[in-house]
């Protein structure tokens, strides 16, 4: 089975006319890397080989053995859109399990970027995939690898999750876990995925997480009001409205700095799935609106607590500060 996966800037279905200078190659021990430069192919073949170890360790608690195959890894230099996408091919091993087969990856962006948001957020869906053997659940997938961009980014993924809230647009948990093709509305993934993904992490730890998502997995995806029970939830709908207290504070760039952090525990990792082909946002997921705040201030906090009843209408979500460009 071949999955593709989409850029994590979203933007790897933009197609450029300008022609592709030929490439310098660099191998290292699991990855074939071409490149504008040989400087270049040598700095991401390095980079790419830290995180592989890197992202393991954070996720499983121990490096992936090397691969069988290397993984083609393409890297464009472009000085507008940003993104990448990687293909995994899944079959069964000699001991009968689901496993990847190969994997490509291409990468395309401003260098700085590819190096400390895009790359490592495409190195994490090999090691999830690595994990499972099969496709992850998409909210999983790219929540989970959002977390290993940088700051910026993540804080980013935090404020558009409330926007799309506050827009109507959110898709509710229980059709959210379900997925199992990328909607239309693609960023509703990304960010509200990262936002479930930080807050579940934030419970229980990478561990727990990547348990629940492999019980969510089971009955073809659709076991997800089970493994709520892991979190003390009885359902989705009730892990919904916690999360959605968590997120009335408004975002702040030290939650988006300890979500890029890996657990003290030890840890397992993520699941890999398809998603749920969707033309507009699904019914059933209340606005929100964050407490007033000093413009600037930012709590030092965001613990959640479960709301004792749920009020018949919510107010709509006042939409949160832009981060500041520096």
């Amino acid at each position: 089975m071949t999955r593709r996966i989409v850029p994590a800037a979203l933007l790897a279905f933009v197609v450029t006319s300008a022609p592709i200078p030929a490439a310098e190659r660099y191998t290292t021990e699991n990855f074939v890397v071409e490149a504008p430069t040989k400087e270049l192919a040598k700095t991401f073949g390095e980079y790419a080989e830290k995180y592989r170890v890197e992202k393991a360790m954070d996720w499983l608690g121990y490096e992936m053995p090397r691969w069988s195959q290397r993984c083609p890894l393409r890297v464009r230099v472009t000085l507008s859109e940003t993104g990448g996408a990687t293909t995994f091919t899944f079959g069964h091993g000699s001991d009968g399990r689901s496993q990847v087969l190969s994997r490509k990856m291409e990468i395309f962006g401003d260098t700085k970027k590819l190096l400390n948001s895009v790359l490592p957020h495409e190195v994490t869906h090999t090691v999830l995939a690595h994990h499972f053997g099969q496709p992850v659940p998409r909210w999983a997938d790219e929540g989970g690898s959002v977390l290993s961009e940088n700051e910026d980014e993540r804080y980013e993924h935090d404020v558009r999750c409330r926007e799309i809230l506050n827009q109507g647009r959110g898709i509710p948990l229980r059709a959210l876990f379900a997925m199992k093709q990328y909607p239309k509305d693609m960023i509703v993934v990304y960010a509200q995925g990262y936002s479930m993904s930080q807050y579940l992490i934030e419970q229980g730890g990478r561990k727990k997480f990547l348990q629940f998502v492999g019980v969510g997995m089971q009955s073809d995806n659709r076991n997800w009001e089970e493994a709520v029970k892991l979190y003390g939830f009885k359902s989705t709908d009730e892990l919904q409205e916690a999360w959605i207290d968590n997120l009335r504070a408004p975002p702040s760039r030290e939650t988006a700095r300890k979500a890029g952090r890996s657990d003290t525990r030890p840890s397992a990792t993520l699941s890999s799935r398809g998603a749920e082909t969707r033309s507009s946002a699904l019914p059933g997921l209340p606005m929100l609106e964050p407490p007033i705040v000093a413009r600037g201030a930012a709590p030092t906090s965001t613990s959640v607590q479960a709301r004792p009843a749920t009020p018949s209408v919510l107010p709509k979500l006042l939409p949160p500060e832009p981060p500041s460009k520096k």
